[in-house]
């Protein structure tokens, strides 16, 4: 194994003193471990997730039904023998599930995901819960959607390698009536990709925010043309971003380190955002979040893609007050 330069420490010692106080010899060292390993017992069940079925070990003694099949001893029985056993391709959400927004190191660019425990076996007295993803073709995942006591239908991915990654699970009232016994359902029979935009209509009383906000978005616009700090965020980025809003609509054009702001939804956009009350934005722009917006239920998006450019947004007020104030 050749380290990249940047892990080739230079051999050298250096003095530090400690808490208490002492001097202490330090030198630099590093460690990397590679290895390979295999599923063992857990072999069976991704085998068969690669062959588009769901199976668990079930207990000929007291019935207990492990799901995914952990063993094929089963420990409440002085480890006996465990049968398999085909699971339905429908389930529960035992509780309501969390959203994951800011992940750690590993899901880098999968980020917003759900995850959440799924009751298979629900007609055997015993069991344990399937931990795997959850997936809405509503938008990307947000409050509200995945709670407890849903049913949901279970999903193979398209290209499957044996992992439980090659499973999700959507909730059922978004299957369509004629897909619903499928056995199995695969991902592309879904629309992921275009959404429904949610309905709102127009309200009388989110107008006067409506009007506000539209002069603060282009008071915004002449102060990114003056913040250094906010053309850097832009730098790069071209979107064309359309927002409906129970007060009113208009559309951000991102391009060439500049924010442009027009009313109305342009013909030709990258997506389009909905956020019922307009004060949404007019508390991005006094110091908010739209990052919190969608956490908390009040702005949606289609996509994964267009969350991408919200820390992007997010940075813009935070730059001109900075740079101009």
């Amino acid at each position: 194994m050749v380290l990249k330069p940047e892990f080739n420490l230079p051999k050298e010692t250096s003095e530090v003193t400690g808490k208490d106080g002492k001097q202490y010899l330090q030198f630099n060292t590093s460690m990397a471990t590679l290895y390979k390993q295999t599923y063992g017992e857990h072999s069976r069940f991704f085998f068969a997730l690669k062959e588009a079925r769901l199976i668990g070990s079930k207990c000929t003694k007291c019935g207990q039904v492990m799901v995914p099949a952990a063993t094929w001893k089963c420990p409440m029985c002085g480890f006996a023998e465990m049968k398999e056993v085909t699971l339905p391709h429908r389930g529960i959400l035992a509780q309501t599930a969390p959203i994951t927004i800011f992940p750690s190191q590993s899901f880098i660019g999968q980020a917003p995901f759900c995850r959440g425990y799924v009751d298979v076996a629900t007609d055997a007295k015993v069991a344990s819960f399937l931990p795997s993803r959850l997936k809405t073709t509503t938008g990307i995942p947000r409050p509200g959607v995945f709670v407890k006591g849903i049913e949901l239908k279970l999903v193979f991915a398209d290209e499957r390698v044996g992992s439980i990654l090659d499973i999700f699970w959507v909730p059922m009232s978004e299957i369509p009536a004629k897909l619903r016994k499928k056995e199995p359902l695969f991902e592309r029979e879904l629309d992921f990709e275009s959404p429904k935009l949610p309905k709102i209509k127009a309200n009388k009383e989110f107008k006067p925010a409506y009007t506000s906000l539209m002069q603060l978005l282009k008071e915004m616009s002449a102060n990114v043309a003056r913040s250094k700090r906010s053309q850097q965020n832009l730098a790069g980025k071209k979107y064309r971003v359309g927002v409906k809003t129970g007060g009113g609509d208009f559309t951000f054009i991102i391009e060439k380190n500049k924010m442009g702001v027009v009313a109305g939804v342009a013909k030709k956009t990258d997506f389009i955002i909905v956020a019922e009350d307009p004060n949404v934005f007019i508390k991005w722009i006094n110091d908010g979040s739209l990052t919190d917006a969608v956490v908390e239920g009040n702005l949606w998006l289609p996509s994964r893609e267009a969350f991408i450019i919200l820390p992007t947004l997010d940075r813009l007020p935070r730059s001109i007050r900075r740079d101009l104030h």
